[in-house]
């Protein structure tokens, strides 16, 4: 089957060779895709059906949509296979697109599935007869080519080991950890079973959050000054981090100013769980709190630069559409591709970042976005 794929790129370049076109430089490939995004391109004559790949992406303007096209453009250039984006509005704009795909070429589809609000675009696509990858997030339609998923269940150990040691280290022999963001309950559930089963001299809690801004900032810093006894932190989500480092040091300077809030409230017994034991009063006496966050960001970046932020979640974009563009590969060779794949979510520190932000600072730059990451490694 290999033989077959290099057979199939020298007739393609004879063929572009002989209708006069110039051949693309490397350095110019990036940009032409990111101008594709933008104007679309007719579709490549390249001697048959199939060999175009194309992904129908949310058109949000979010890092995490450039982080998937970044993955899905270098994999298609390294494989030889050129490649055009769509960037569609989830829902109708998506399903259109599939249509528009089909018609320039494309033999092969990958679909950004956010919460399943591309359903129909992924099943036309499927009954189109396209090979057809869904990347990142978990989709369940029958006859998916392939559907590469983050890893959901693994790195809770991870980075709950990772919360736990850095709080020995500080030789801390009790205290809470605070899962903090939009949409804790599931991380809770399973943090809080991590460290019951390997760090049990730790208590985990959670906390909701439903506002944004400064009004975040003030209710998540009360409720730290009343709970000096969490020494640990996880914020969700990438928007949370940020926030959650504000709360702290508010809660901080409040503490230091204004000392000792009175009375200190027992710890909250969330439904269904043991009561947490009463603190060590020892740990009431200042607030420290070591922190981890989730997703890269410029606010993220520059607070693990500024070791506001000990550790660092990554949400595997780039690396989930990468392995789908693969995926996507093997079947037009005619080869067996996985059909359900886990990219793992890294917990990074200071000296494991530097891949990471490699990539980060690539799809910035393809895409033109603004960069305020200032790691002192740069400066």
């Amino acid at each position: 089957m290999r033989k077959v794929r290099f057979l199939s790129i020298i007739v393609c370049a004879i063929i572009l060779t002989a209708c006069g076109a110039p051949a693309a430089t490397p350095e110019a490939a990036d940009a032409a895709a990111a101008q594709e995004m933008e104007t679309p391109a007719p579709a490549a004559d390249l001697g048959g059906p199939g060999e175009m790949l194309g992904f129908i992406v949310e058109d949000d303007g979010q890092i995490p949509g450039y982080m998937m096209m970044h993955g899905f453009l270098r994999t298609a250039e390294n494989l030889g296979y050129p490649a055009k984006l769509y960037r569609a509005k989830q829902g109708q704009e998506a399903l259109a697109s599939v249509e528009t795909a089909i018609e320039d070429g494309c033999g092969a589809l990958l679909i950004q599935n956010s919460g399943g609000a591309n359903d129909q675009a992924v099943q036309a696509a499927i009954q189109a007869g396209v090979y057809t990858a869904v990347p990142y997030d978990l989709c369940t339609l029958e006859g998916l080519d392939c559907n590469v998923v983050a890893d959901d269940t693994d790195y809770i150990e991870e980075l709950a080991r990772g919360i736990a040691v850095r709080m020995t280290e500080r030789n801390l022999k009790s205290g809470r950890i605070l899962v903090y963001g939009v949409d804790t309950q599931p991380i809770y559930e399973k943090i809080q079973a991590a460290i019951g089963e390997y760090y049990p001299q730790f208590q985990v809690v959670s906390y909701e959050r439903t506002n944004a801004g400064q009004a975040a900032v003030d209710e998540l810093a009360a409720y730290l000054l009343y709970n000096r006894d969490i020494k640990g932190m996880y914020a969700v989500d990438r928007e949370s981090a940020p926030l959650s480092v504000q709360a702290r040091n508010q809660a901080n300077r409040q503490f230091r100013n204004e000392g000792t809030p009175s009375p200190t409230p027992e710890p909250s017994q969330l439904p269904g769980t043991t009561p947490a034991p009463t603190p060590n009063p020892g740990l009431l006496t200042q607030i420290s709190i070591t922190a981890f966050g989730c997703g890269l960001s410029d606010e993220n970046l520059n607070l693990f630069y500024d070791n506001d932020i000990y550790g660092l979640c990554i949400e595997p974009y780039y690396e989930a559409a990468a392995n789908a563009t693969m995926q996507l590969d093997r079947l037009l060779l005619g080869e067996e591709a996985e059909q359900t794949m886990r990219v793992n979510r890294p917990i990074v520190y200071g000296d494991t970042m530097e891949k990471y932000l490699a990539i980060y600072e690539e799809v910035k730059g393809l895409f033109g976005l603004q960069s305020t990451a200032t790691p002192e490694s740069q400066a």
